[in-house]
């Protein structure tokens, strides 16, 4: 297949999935709208705004994959400085990496009563926080092409 075509099927892939996302967010609003300002509302609201946000990245991803041919990407703009971009993405880094810690302390801190709902937001926080370190992990690699 050739890479026009594979990207298109890429694309493809990524606004089926994002379909099925749109359907599950119908379902996440009804359960956010039915628990209202209650703690477990609060959980699924989280919930919610991420799955607006996946859906959103998806449709994005396949726009992208449409509009960008690979062999005229460039990976950052060419006017950049690269070492004061990568200086910039390993501060960032460093303090994504510093968040989990502070999350692990706080959720170590937790009152019983307290543990479950504040314990699962600080552990969303500390995922979150992992995914922006790898993420700025594959930016850091980019600059160092």
């Amino acid at each position: 297949m050739s890479s026009d075509k594979e990207r298109e099927s890429l694309a493809a892939t990524f606004e089926r999935h994002a379909d099925e996302e749109g359907k599950i967010l119908t379902e996440y609003r009804a359960l956010s709208e039915k628990l209202g300002d209650s703690s477990a509302g609060n959980l699924v609201s989280h919930i919610l705004t991420e799955e607006e946000l996946h859906h959103l990245l998806l449709r994005t991803l396949a726009k992208w994959m449409r509009e960008r041919p690979t062999e005229q990407e460039r990976a950052i703009p060419r006017s950049a400085n690269r070492a004061e971009l990568l200086r910039l993405t390993q501060m960032l880094q460093k303090h994504e990496l510093e968040t989990i810690e502070a999350c692990r302390g706080m959720k170590s801190a937790l009152p019983g009563e307290s543990a479950d709902l504040l314990g699962a937001l600080l552990d969303a926080m500390m995922l979150d926080s992992d995914k922006h370190h790898r993420l700025l992990d594959a930016v850091a690699k980019l600059l160092k092409l």
